[in-house]
């Protein structure tokens, strides 16, 4: 087996690799056991812009790894004017066992709430700060970021890719997410602590995605983001196999709706279905099969999101509305 070299991850430049296929373990903290590592995939072909990718920010989510890997092996590097860079797993220690969070025995914190990070402070604010400071010396603006999720294992999401409202070069990252391939288009408000919305407030083009989860990991959902990757190398001009598409279709805005007390979900709506204003889209009910909460739309659109988990607590996310950007 080829041994896979380690690197400090405030080691590595883009600069330094010379064309060819790439992976190292990139060290960022030291752990009882030894040393807290990411793995980085690069494919560098000539000079010219990258590509970043990034999936496993929550370890119960597999699709966006899977499609990395696809996309790394797959790639020729003397077809690439630039680079695809990838880390697949960005929280090894979620990942080890598929957790959306950090295991709670270590700091029990969400990766995805803590960017920019804090090199000072606990691990996985440790490993924000690192995952960040990483792409923000390694991307400028004329590259690109895609963050890739999915509902992991409480959730389910129709499939969707969007931007951060108000952030960075948004021009340029709403004409990423028409290129990505994937016809459902989210408008989406910045949230603090998010990989993306940090990214974005940097001013590199940035987009993220997201598919259904449920627990599971569905074949199309890794097709659509391996050809999503390789659309948005497209986009750049790293790959001029063909052109990029673009989805003409309207960019959706959404709200979230969370049960206001603790119960076993009812649901009586699907992920993709519509909604007319008023439908009760789900229902909680209390131990005696009392229906003690009823969540509804308040306006006519689709159900873009829906929780899978059935026990709730006060508090939780349960589904969400999509309906047409204003």
């Amino acid at each position: 087996m080829t041994t896979i070299a380690h690197t400090p991850i405030d080691g590595l430049r883009l600069a330094e690799l010379p064309p060819g296929r790439h992976r190292r373990w990139l060290e960022i903290l030291p752990t009882p056991d030894g040393v807290l590592s990411v793995p980085l995939l690069a494919v560098v072909g000539r000079r010219g812009p990258a590509v970043f990718a990034v999936a496993g920010v929550h370890g119960d989510e597999w699709e966006g790894p899977e499609a990395i890997w696809d996309v790394w092996h797959g790639l020729d590097p003397a077809a690439l004017h630039g680079a695809f860079l990838a880390i697949p797993l960005c929280n090894p220690l979620a990942y080890a066992i598929a957790s959306r969070t950090t295991p709670l025995m270590v700091d029990g914190l969400n990766l995805a709430r803590v960017f920019p990070g804090d090199p000072e402070g606990l691990p996985t604010q440790r490993l924000a700060a690192a995952l960040f400071a990483l792409i923000t010396r390694t991307l400028t603006p004329s590259d690109l970021f895609v963050d890739l999720h999915s509902g992991g294992t409480r959730y389910e999401f129709l499939p969707v890719v969007g931007y951060r409202r108000g952030l960075g070069d948004e021009a340029r990252s709403r004409d990423a997410s028409r290129a990505f391939g994937i016809p459902n288009l989210w408008l989406v408000e910045p949230h603090t602590g998010t990989f993306n919305t940090e990214i974005a407030r940097t001013g590199i083009p940035t987009i993220g995605a997201e598919v259904l989860g449920g627990g599971g990991s569905r074949r199309e959902d890794v097709a659509a983001y391996r050809e999503g990757l390789l659309n948005a190398l497209r986009f750049q001009g790293v790959l001029r196999d063909r052109p990029a598409p673009r989805v003409e279709a309207a960019f959706h805005e959404t709200a979230d709706f969370a049960t206001p007390v603790s119960g076993l979900l009812r649901l009586n709506r699907e992920v993709g279905a519509a909604a007319a204003a008023g439908d009760v889209v789900a229902q909680v009910l209390n131990p005696f099969g009392d229906v003690v909460a009823e969540l509804a739309a308040p306006r006519a659109g689709h159900v873009w999101v829906m929780r899978r988990l059935r026990t709730v607590w006060a508090g939780d996310r349960v589904w969400t509305l999509a309906y047409p950007e204003a």
